[in-house]
């Protein structure tokens, strides 16, 4: 149900805006939206600087020790405590954030460190001290680096020109060598190794021997790794004051919105423009005198030109299925609520895609858990409870089709699917037919809502008329009320159909929207989705069975069974889940919502006490 909304115009005296804002955030029943000359308020650049600040804190603290595991229970808080930031935690902020520097410091000497032994380690070897590598009298030295493919052709290169070869150690690019030949053949010397891939490299900049400065690198990096591992262990213990970090986080988020809130400000006063539901006025009229009695508030009805936000009160079963609606889109606040229509369909499609008792036990005993130990919230929450729901229905449409885990443990109540397609498939063409004109009949309400009584009859509701009557004419002994049904709604769609045109156009109208019933058809078609889902997942549950039963000659062989139908069936649920859930959600996108959902609407966010992180007591 859509709930009505009323658009909100505050005025009061400016010295009463903060703890106004304050209240009417602890209310959080007003959603303050922006104007042409209004701004936020003070102090917003800074709290949101801090808040990401903190944010930038809990991801390096997440980065380090891993993240809060899904089903780990939050920290619970009482709401009073979100309303200011708690300058201890402040403190811890910046003892972390201290630990973060100190640690990126750290690091950044540790790869300096790493990068020069990696300069100098093919060097090592080197029994001379660097800076003695240099040209004599007649001699000539040249470092460098040749692939290790080319070491036996430059040992034959050797007595050919004359030079001699002082082999170091090996890097990415080959083995390190030094090169000594007389100078008056030095050019020829270095050519000949050039071309069997010798490549010049200047020895690292250092005094002494390569290995004593090594030995020296080494050093320095024990020390920073002792020093990291003690910077470490300060950051175990504040982590374990994470949770107090997350409290600061959603402080900061709850200071930030109240500081985001748009005001139109004087020199003495102020002006807030919002929604609220219409049943919450007198909720917001005693916050705001709980403040002050200096105040003007207006409650109005939407305009023709106004888009209020839309809020929708359902019951505790179509409530979770909201969710699978706002994926799509919103409901425009003037329009039907299309979810407890929606609900039972997505619920009643769902389980037949699964149809399988025991997947549908495994399902309830699954996300129960998570339920009662992770406690989800928000829409994640919603969508965990929409697949606790959908573990009944796949119950009953396995009891429906005699399916325990893919086996037929009892007898079924209607067919065995996978020994009865047909069947199977024709249930599906009717249940899709049903849905649809469940499609067709909100329509209808919208068009009644807006006063068009004639497109909600012959636009919408004939053409059930039509569609019931092609089906009736494939049943014997209702073909001929089925053929007079469908010409009867052929002929009003030929004629209403093109009433908005003139002349020649009314019946040319009438002949192209005639022609939509190879659409509607279409779409009543694309419910054998239904069928080839619960098939391939019954087929597969099946296969699996056979293997297990194939192994089951010996002690190892039921071992091995028991590992066949544990990881078979895992499978086979959880692709199921997935193809359930997609499919599931297209069937209501594209065929249920294309009958009439315009789906133009957007979310009603009160300004409130926000909680990304913890759990309101």
């Amino acid at each position: 149900m859509i709930v009505p909304m009323k658009k909100v115009t505050l005025y009061a005296l400016k010295q009463d805006k903060e703890e106004l804002l304050l209240s009417l955030q602890r209310c959080g029943e007003l959603m303050i939206v922006s104007t042409e000359d209004s701004s936020p308020q003070e102090g917003f650049s800074e709290a949101s600087e801090a808040l990401e600040r903190t944010r930038d804190t809990l991801g390096f603290i997440n980065k380090s020790v891993g993240k809060r595991g899904m089903l780990t229970p939050r920290p619970e808080v009482e709401r009073s405590e979100l309303l200011s930031v708690n300058p201890q935690l402040k403190k811890l902020q910046s003892e972390v954030r201290e630990l973060e520097l100190a640690l990126g410091k750290n690091t950044a000497k540790e790869s300096a460190l790493a990068a020069d032994y990696g300069a100098v380690e093919p060097w090592i070897p080197l029994d001379v001290p660097v800076e003695e590598l240099k040209d004599t009298r007649k001699v000539a030295v040249f470092t460098g680096v040749v692939p290790e493919a080319s070491l036996y052709s430059l040992d034959a290169l050797e007595q050919e020109h004359g030079f001699a070869t002082l082999p170091l150690g090996t890097g990415a690019e080959g083995r390190f060598m030094v090169l000594f030949c007389p100078k008056d053949n030095a050019d020829e010397a270095i050519e000949a190794a050039k071309s069997i891939g010798f490549v010049s490299v200047s020895p690292p900049r250092i005094e002494g021997l390569p290995k004593d400065y090594a030995a020296g690198l080494a050093a320095k990096r024990e020390v920073l790794a002792k020093e990291r591992d003690a910077l470490n262990d300060s950051m175990d213990k504040l982590t374990e004051q994470r949770d107090a970090l997350e409290i600061l986080c959603d402080q900061q988020e709850t200071d930030l919105e109240r500081r985001s809130t748009q005001a139109t400000t004087t020199d003495y006063t102020f002006c807030l423009k919002g929604w609220a539901i219409a049943k919450k006025e007198n909720k917001i009229k005693k916050t705001i005198e709980s403040v002050t009695d200096a105040y003007v508030i207006s409650f109005e009805e939407p305009e023709q030109d106004d888009v209020p936000p839309t809020v929708t009160k359902n019951n505790k079963f179509v409530t979770p299925f909201e969710t699978i609606t706002d994926m799509f889109s919103r409901p425009d606040a003037r329009e039907v609520d299309p979810n407890p229509v929606m609900a039972p369909w997505y619920w009643l499609i769902f389980g037949m895609m699964m149809a399988d008792f025991g997947y549908g036990l495994l399902m309830a005993v699954l996300f129960g858990l998570i339920i009662k130990i992770g406690k989800p919230r928000g829409e994640f929450g919603k969508l965990i409870r929409v697949l606790l729901y959908c573990s009944v229905s796949s119950a009953f449409w396995g009891i429906m089709f005699g399916s325990y885990f893919g086996a037929s443990w009892f007898p079924p109540v209607l067919f065995p699917m996978l020994d009865a397609p047909i069947p199977t498939l024709l249930l599906c063409m009717v249940l899709g037919a049903l849905h649809i004109f469940s499609g067709m009949i909100l329509a209808a309400v919208n068009c009644f809502r807006q006063g068009d009584w004639q497109g909600a009859i012959f636009d919408n509701l004939v053409w059930i008329v039509i569609l019931t009557g092609i089906g009736f004419m494939f049943v014997e002994s209702l073909s001929q009320i089925g053929s007079i049904m469908a010409l009867a709604g052929a002929a009003i769609v030929l004629l209403t159909a093109g009433r908005s045109n003139k002349g020649i156009k009314k019946l040319t109208g009438g002949l192209l929207s005639l022609y939509n019933v190879s659409g509607h058809l279409s779409d009543i078609l694309s419910y054998s989705r239904i069928l080839a889902l619960a098939l391939s997942s019954g087929v597969v549950a099946m296969v699996f069975n056979l293997l297990a039963g194939m192994v089951q000659g010996s002690v190892l062989g039921f071992i091995a069974s028991i590992f066949i139908y544990v990881i078979g069936h895992v499978f086979n649920l959880a692709m199921g889940l997935l193809s359930a859930y997609v499919h599931s959600s297209r069937l209501q996108y594209i065929e249920f919502f294309g009958k009439f959902y315009t789906g133009n609407g957007r979310a009603f966010t009160p300004m409130t006490i926000s909680t990304a992180h913890v759990d309101l007591k």
